[in-house]
């Protein structure tokens, strides 16, 4: 009997218990710090199967047979009234990421966005895939369109110095506190993002040349070196690399793990192969909190070794396309459009 009444009692115990278990249980997780937010879009983005990184010129023009391209050009007013892809809108960089501005592209279909060289579109195109946009990069922007020289005015030539390489393998071995991002007081996942992508590009795009990079390596004050990030493969990174480079692969760049190996109190310039990837990165790391700059031209406008440079961009082989001129039309909100929200 005693045991029965016993049982009994722990009965009664346990369902008194179940509204305490129940109330426990559904309590909220405290929400997400804005890093987190932030670096948990950009790896769903690096590591889309569907992901397009960049749109040649070629591929581009028989897209627009089709009918089919949403093109964004970021040159300046003035550029873009001298000549631009046609059918092209153009956009203000800057304030790109305002909701106004936003809310002018369309959520339904491919975005191709293209600036000078595609450093910079590179980089508008990493932020616009963060906030929920389906945007590619022209691959090598205008003057990969046309040889127009009074249209493509940033035509690049392969450097005729080549600045030294290495093969050592440099790990990261220390780990770093995560910078802390506090962009917005809004808790909503999309706001958090367009807030840290409109803070970074709002205040101007950063690249550096390689000649800059290297008098910075090399001065005789080693407390203002960079840390110098290559995204490139690691068999191609083997073969020979920036001298004291890290090697993190592009994909791999907003994991947790990997972003511990930067410490965010230092500069950090990313580079891969011809200055676009290495442009997302940038962007990527710019919204995360990190000072990243990015190498024009990548490891391209370091070193002619076609074996450690084996894609340049070649003004004789590129493509000479019809170009249109006139200054355009105010753009409209597209009609799907919901507000300018990211996400």
């Amino acid at each position: 009997m005693k045991m029965k009444r016993a049982m009994l009692a722990w009965g009664i115990i346990a369902l008194a218990l179940v509204p305490v278990f129940t109330l426990v249980m559904a309590k909220e997780a405290p929400p997400a710090s804005q890093f987190d937010v932030i670096a948990a879009a950009a790896d769903d983005y690096l590591n889309d199967p569907d992901t397009v990184l960049n749109t040649s010129s070629e591929d581009l023009l028989l897209k627009m047979l089709a009918g089919e391209p949403y093109i964004v050009s970021f040159q300046s007013a003035e550029d873009y009234a001298t000549g631009h892809v046609p059918g092209a809108i153009n956009m203000s960089a800057s304030s790109l990421f305002k909701p106004e501005s936003l809310a002018k592209l369309p959520k339904d279909e491919q975005i191709t966005v293209y600036c000078y060289t595609g450093h910079n579109g590179s980089q508008i195109t990493a932020l616009l895939n963060l906030c929920g946009y389906d945007a590619t990069n022209l691959t090598w922007a205008i003057m990969g369109w046309t040889k127009d020289i009074a249209v493509a005015t940033k035509q690049f030539s392969n450097p005729t110095t080549d600045l030294p390489t290495e093969t050592t393998i440099n790990e990261a071995t220390v780990t770093y506190d995560l910078p802390a991002v506090n962009n917005t007081s809004s808790t909503d996942v999309s706001e958090i993002i367009r807030a840290a992508c409109d803070n970074y590009v709002s205040n101007g795009f950063k690249n550096i040349k390689a000649a800059d990079l290297y008098a910075l390596i090399t001065d005789e004050d080693p407390s203002n070196d960079p840390i110098i990030l290559s995204v490139r493969k690691a068999e191609d990174y083997a073969k020979g690399h920036i001298p004291g480079a890290i090697n993190i692969g592009f994909q791999s760049i907003a994991k947790i793990e990997n972003l511990q190996k930067l410490n965010p109190d230092k500069q950090i310039v990313a580079y891969c192969y011809t200055g676009r990837s290495g442009g997302q990165a940038t962007a990527i790391l710019n919204a995360l909190g990190y000072d990243a700059v990015n190498l024009l031209w990548g490891i391209s406008g370091w070193t002619t070794d076609p074996d450690i440079a084996p894609k340049r961009f070649s003004p004789d082989t590129s493509a000479d396309y019809p170009l249109e001129t006139g200054a355009g039309e105010e753009v409209p909100a597209a009609p799907s459009g919901d507000g300018g929200s990211c996400g």
